[in-house]
């Protein structure tokens, strides 16, 4: 049967459990530890071999990082949680966040961590050359880090800064080692990486696996296993089979048929992490002008069958999303109603807007799976054969991952393309990364500056209430005009070897896999 979602109100209560957390939770350390066992094997769709935090390509790079690093936040199985930083004290003006951070932590290379590799970590993200993916959001907010000793670093805002603590964006930032990097240079840091978290860099082969080891003298609770190599295996019938032959204990991606089959199989157990992606549809205006006329963007959301996407293709793995706020995303408005598939509707809103059978569209065709959508090549080449199927003749244009951040960044999309977000945590990120006029991932079509002032008023105020409010009404005036269409909400299923035990992915989230908690069965 297919995968089932937990209730809305269940995975609400969730986060907002995990945001209260945040400002009490400590992480707690043992005196005593067994020494770490065995060797873990990880068959992944995606794996990014990109290992400076400060220069942050995409949310892919978490999967290795979260292993090799620290944030002064970090993300569980239950949410955020301490990390470098034990506590902070937030000004009444909300324009000064002091960080207490943790005695005793050392780099793997045996530096000592202090707030000088915070204050060095996020200048460095500040650098105007720097091209860290979300950069624009620290630019926004942070004036500069102080170092007032070596256990206490000072932010000092420009303006209230609320996101910093709802959005893996940020506070999840991985903390650099200064000395090491100035003396290593980038393509030192590279070659080895070096960091604070639960594992250490081992070895790599570019493309295809990254090998990590045990960290036993990490701050928290170290590894229980002794080494983990996550390995790309992008064809999922060969993940599956690895899992079957005993060559993989965990596979990321699976879906449909294959995940279906997992079930099955009595050496075989589904572990989901929820609502860990989001996605939509979205229209590069420059090469398809007539997607400016809100009956030709209404016409393609109509013409989309999600629910059989998500039940044939996903195996209920995803579900159709009624916004690009999923339930669990910060600023969420519940009620709003799904865009029901329609064809017949699809071809009469497109006749009213001029557009005749036979119209030539491009469309991406995402050649792998991205956490926040798994199956995406399949997924996209159904939604290519509907756009057919309502009159449109379809030009698809294949990318690997590489080409297709590329063609993003750089503002390069066809007429018609899909916007999938692995950290739909923040509403108020996803309008920055997507409904901005100035956004680069959307091409800049979408100028709306409604759009803007709320942004900018969500962004400078620290009144969570009032933040969210105004997030509820971005999603309804997004649901008027529909600059993008809704595409569906994602869970993120991993299959797990029977010999798994005790493991937890974190929350809402594909590639914090949260390993260092993981044991073997011996």
């Amino acid at each position: 049967m297919p995968v089932r979602f937990p209730s809305r109100k269940a995975v609400r209560a969730r986060i907002v459990h995990a945001f209260a957390a945040i400002l009490v939770a400590m992480l707690g350390t043992q005196t005593a530890f067994a020494q770490p066992k065995g060797d873990l094997v990880v068959a992944t769709s995606v794996l990014s071999q990109h290992f400076d935090s400060t220069t942050l390509v995409s949310t892919a790079d978490y999967l290795v990082g979260s292993m090799l690093y620290d944030g002064l936040i970090n993300l569980g199985p239950k949410g955020m949680v301490p990390g470098l930083a034990e506590s902070w004290v937030i000004s009444p003006d909300g324009k000064q966040i002091d960080f207490k951070l943790r005695k005793g932590v050392t780099f793997h290379n045996g530096d000592p961590f202090s707030a000088e590799d915070v204050k060095f970590t996020f200048e460095k993200i500040l650098a105007p050359d720097n091209t860290h993916s979300y950069r624009r959001g620290f630019v926004d907010s942070l004036e500069r880090v102080d170092v007032v000793d070596p256990q206490h670093a000072r932010f000092v805002l420009k303006q209230p800064w609320p996101a910093f603590f709802t959005t893996a964006r940020y506070a999840l930032t991985y903390i650099l080692p200064k000395a090491y990097f100035e003396k290593v240079g980038s393509k030192g840091f590279q070659d080895n990486p070096v960091g604070t978290g639960p594992f250490s860099f081992d070895s790599m082969k570019a493309g295809e696996w990254v090998k990590v080891a045990a960290n036993t003298n990490y701050w928290g609770t170290p590894p229980k296993v002794k080494t983990a190599t996550l390995r790309l295996v992008a064809e999922p019938f060969t993940r599956y089979a690895m899992m079957e032959r005993g060559e993989a204990d965990i596979a990321a991606g699976l879906t449909g048929a294959l995940l279906e089959k997992a079930r099955a199989n009595p050496k075989l157990k589904i572990v989901v992490s929820s609502f860990s992606g989001t996605s939509g549809i979205l229209f590069n205006k420059k090469l398809f002008p007539e997607a400016d006329d809100r009956r030709v963007r209404l016409a393609i959301a109509h013409a989309i069958n999600r629910e059989a996407i998500s039940e044939k293709i996903l195996g209920g793995v995803c579900r159709p999303a009624s916004s690009i706020f999923t339930p669990g995303t910060f600023g969420y408005l519940d009620g709003l109603s799904l865009i029901p598939y329609d064809p017949g509707k699809a071809k009469e809103l497109l006749k009213e807007a001029g557009i005749k059978p036979g119209h030539k569209i491009t469309f991406t065709l995402h050649t792998q799976a991205f956490a926040a959508l798994p199956g995406s090549p399949q997924v996209l080449e159904a939604i290519a054969g509907n756009l057919e199927a309502v009159g449109f003749v379809v030009e698809r244009q294949s990318v690997d991952t590489d080409a297709w951040m590329s063609m993003m960044r750089g503002g390069k999309q066809p007429g018609v393309f899909y916007s999938p977000s692995g950290t739909p945590d923040d509403g108020g990120e996803l309008i920055n990364t997507w409904f901005v006029s100035t956004a680069a991932w959307t091409a800049k079509s979408i100028q709306v500056p409604e759009y803007d002032r709320i942004f900018k008023a969500q962004q400078q105020t620290g009144d969570l209430d009032a933040r969210k409010k105004l997030l509820n009404d971005f999603a309804r005036l997004e649901r008027k005009n529909l600059e993008m269409v809704p595409l569906l909400w994602c869970d993120t299923p991993f299959v797990v070897a029977a010999r798994v035990k005790k493991w937890e992915p974190a929350l809402a989230s594909g590639y914090y896999m949260n390993l260092g908690e993981l044991e073997l069965a011996e």
